[in-house]
């Protein structure tokens, strides 16, 4: 019986996930966001997780030859898109220094251990542990006022969904990787991912559809 039924409940979790990969991106175009820059790397950001896992979900076989390529160059660039939004949202310079600093580690690791699944499972590791802590601080953030703007609260399911992601990520990177599992009981990796990404998308486009309008710049800016 779980042979059957886990493998439909991964497959309509993956599908759910791609979908709801590409719904940021279709309400920051219609609301008319463009002026947010913070709403734009968050709608490309998901578009492209749902691009890359499109050919995973719908099993396309000439995917397969590329697909560790294309894993290996995305993750490095899914932590300093997250660092880009933090730092268009806040607009404080130490965001980009910690973006800056970020690039430079991952060509230091690059650079000791090559262009390969060490290297990713490294950088994509402390990657995901700094997301998890600045979505942490944006949240620790939110609670510490009494009031709220509008983008305020756009921000805060932002975060809310990017805790749920990189929190069940760490966990997959970490637990996968340490524990030698059995390829039955890997499928439950693909689980966990598909429902840490149907669930982040689901806070933000929240978020987006209810408290996100274009003539809204970063927290700090609305609130002046």
């Amino acid at each position: 019986m779980e042979k059957t039924v886990v493998p439909v409940i991964i497959q309509v979790m993956g599908i759910l996930a791609v979908f709801f990969s590409f719904l940021p991106l279709i309400l920051y175009w219609y609301k008319g966001l463009a002026e947010n820059k913070a709403y734009m790397i968050i709608s490309i950001f998901w578009m492209i997780n749902g691009i890359i896992y499109a050919p995973e979900i719908f099993h396309w076989q000439w995917y397969i030859p590329v697909d560790k390529q294309v894993t290996l160059y995305y993750n490095l660039a899914d932590a300093p898109l997250i660092l880009l939004v933090f730092y268009y949202a806040f607009e404080k310079r130490v965001f980009l220094f910690i973006l800056l600093s970020f690039v430079v580690f991952e060509a230091v690791v690059i650079t000791l251990t090559g262009f390969n699944m060490i290297s990713n499972n490294i950088i994509i590791g402390v990657g995901s542990l700094l997301c998890l802590l600045l979505n942490i601080w944006g949240i620790n953030r939110y609670f510490r006022k009494i009031t709220h703007t509008a983008t305020e609260k756009a921000y805060m399911f932002i975060f809310a969904g990017f805790i749920f992601y990189y929190g069940l990520c760490i966990d997959l990177i970490y637990i996968f990787e340490i524990f030698h599992f059995s390829a039955s009981q890997k499928q439950y990796e693909a689980l966990i991912n598909y429902t840490a990404m149907f669930l982040a998308t689901g806070l933000i486009c929240y978020g987006f559809s209810k408290y996100a309008h274009p003539e809204y710049g970063s927290p700090e800016n609305e609130a002046a």
